[in-house]
């Protein structure tokens, strides 16, 4: 390996910032690729002549930023781009991420048959009835991104554990009701995580979450399933296409005009 640039001690720039900036550099030319996991700390100080501490607030600096993330007893590397999820369509969030080429491996973290919270009853119209529901984490290369609290309203029946931890809800909903969703409404808004959510997602302090909330319905529109879906807001996307309804040639003639 070349010899390390040196680092400018007489710069009014301080030396944690200056370190940063190289291993910033070094991931975007390529030295560092996606997935690679960069120099420990103690490899960092002797490379380029730094304490501790400054090697620290360095790579401190890039996780705050999302360029790497810190792997429990592994060591830190260079993170994957962020998960891009599209809107156009009505699909499940399993099967969006995989017409994407992310290829998620899903845990089953709790499944029950139980009282929904009362958002939860008021867009499902059910009242107090117990609904089937659970609770899944998504992640990429072993680093979870996402976490989704799916209740199916009480005309899809009963479902499974087991088939809760292998198909989609929208797979489940086809198979139980013999008709696909027809539509969905969604709502997407950006809140701050708690701890718990943090832990679950490996976030550092004060990282804010991404929160898809979705209601689908039949063709009637008879309310068939409540989704939450909250993402890692520095590892994950939302893209809508918009298309103009103002053919611009006519708008032009009638300002003219």
């Amino acid at each position: 390996m070349k010899a390390a640039p040196r680092l400018d001690r007489n710069s009014p720039i301080a030396l944690h910032r200056q370190l940063a900036q190289q291993l910033r550099d070094a991931i975007s030319a390529g030295t560092y690729a996606q997935g690679d996991r960069i120099p420990t700390e103690p490899e960092l100080m002797k490379r380029y002549g730094v304490s501790r501490i400054t090697a620290s607030q360095a790579v401190i600096q890039l996780v705050s930023e999302g360029l790497l993330v810190r792997r429990q007893g592994k060591g830190t590397y260079v993170t994957a781009p962020p998960v891009r999820h599209a809107l156009a369509d009505v699909r499940g969030f399993y099967d969006e991420l995989v017409a994407r080429g992310v290829n998620p491996e899903i845990t089953l973290l709790e499944f029950s048959i139980s009282a929904p919270i009362p958002d939860v009853a008021t867009r499902l119209r059910c009242g107090d009835q117990p609904l089937v529901n659970w609770k899944r984490l998504y992640s990429r290369q072993g680093e979870p991104f996402a976490v989704a609290w799916v209740y199916l309203a009480p005309i899809v029946g009963k479902v499974t554990r087991e088939q809760a931890a292998s198909q989609t809800s929208y797979q489940i909903l086809e198979a139980r009701l013999k008709r696909p969703v027809d539509h969905a409404e969604i709502s997407i808004r950006a809140q701050a995580s708690t701890a718990d959510m943090r832990k679950l997602l490996r976030m550092p302090p004060s990282t804010p979450i991404i929160a898809l909330q979705r209601v689908s319905y039949d063709a009637d529109g008879t309310p068939l399933e409540y989704a939450l879906y909250c993402a890692h807001a520095d590892a994950y996307e939302f893209a809508f296409k918009v298309n103009s309804t103002v053919n611009v040639a006519d708008a032009l003639a009638r300002r003219v005009g």
